[in-house]
């Protein structure tokens, strides 16, 4: 026996699902390489240790907060293709630099960044995305617990994004 469906039952079927792709978050459905950000989390580490009394990169959450802005359509393509290229470029003149240490990463960080303007560009990206994640909202997914504005003293400006990248209430 053969089933088929009413033509009311496909076009409404379609519209619901339409809707529901529609409302998924831009980041929940895109798909990123994640090896260059393990890459791009331990160069925001040397940029941004843990100080006395200033939050390290991984404690305000700057590559959580990369990963996501990255995915939305609104972020620079170009800056997102550095970001990726400087990544490989980095572990193909340095295999080992995920297991350095912070001073030997910083080294090597130093001996990439003086023989190439790739490389001055690429770090000068990553500190400016990690200094946005610093300063953010965290709806964003960085400056975790307000460490970037409590550690700046800053007063948390009014009024606070309730949905993602201005999306629709």
């Amino acid at each position: 026996m053969k089933k088929s469906i009413t033509r009311r039952v496909f076009i409404s079927s379609t519209i619901i699902s339409g809707t529901i792709l529609a409302l998924i978050p831009q980041w929940h459905i895109a798909h990123i390489d994640i090896k260059p950000f393990k890459v791009i989390k331990a160069v925001q580490d040397v940029l941004f240790p843990k100080g006395l009394e200033a939050p390290s990169a991984s404690q305000f959450g700057a590559t959580n907060y990369l990963l996501r802005v990255s995915t939305h359509s609104s972020f620079v393509k170009g800056d997102l293709k550095l970001l990726i290229y400087g990544s490989k470029l980095l572990i193909i003149e340095n295999k080992e630099f995920l297991n350095m240490s912070i001073v030997e990463r910083d080294k090597a960080l130093q001996e990439f960044i003086s023989n190439s303007k790739i490389a001055k560009n690429w770090v000068s990206l990553i500190l400016y995305y990690t200094l946005e994640a610093l300063l953010s909202s965290p709806i964003y997914g960085g400056n975790r617990d307000k460490l970037g504005w409590r550690w700046l003293k800053h007063n948390t400006p009014k009024p606070q994004p309730i949905k993602l990248f201005g999306e629709l209430i």
